[in-house]
């Protein structure tokens, strides 16, 4: 038997999330003495942006505790999270906005202030 329906109002097998499902956005490559850097948004992990590297060696490993988001909402949108150069890692976290630094110690260290109203202060597109 067919079914008609209006435009738009069918029901369908296949959900918005079954289209992005496993689906990995790769964005904002950088290059710093030999390790490779790039970010990856992923929407299985509640579309949370993980700054990822590549070594020498080929291994691949995220760069910051399992917990940290790098995006900035500097233009809304994002744009320029991050800015790799000489070992360390400079970047900002979508929580608070604040910038990181991420020391060749492997040492996070907070280099802005925490404001008393959410993302008020909002950086992004570091240059060296």
């Amino acid at each position: 038997m067919t079914t008609t329906a209006t435009f738009g109002s069918w029901e369908s097998p296949i959900s918005a999330d079954d289209t992005v499902a496993g689906i990995v956005r790769f964005s904002d490559i950088q290059y710093d003495d030999g390790t490779l850097y790039w970010l990856e948004s992923r929407p299985s992990e509640g579309g949370r942006t993980v700054l990822v590297r590549r070594l020498l060696d080929g291994t691949i490993e995220e760069v910051l505790p399992g917990t940290s988001n790098v995006r900035t909402m500097v233009h809304e949108y994002g744009g320029g999270a991050y800015l790799a150069g000489g070992g360390e890692i400079f970047y900002s976290e979508f929580a608070d906005q604040r910038v990181y630094h991420l020391g060749s110690d492997g040492v996070v260290s907070s280099l802005t202030a925490e404001s008393t109203r959410p993302s008020a202060s909002r950086y992004g597109n570091a240059v060296r």
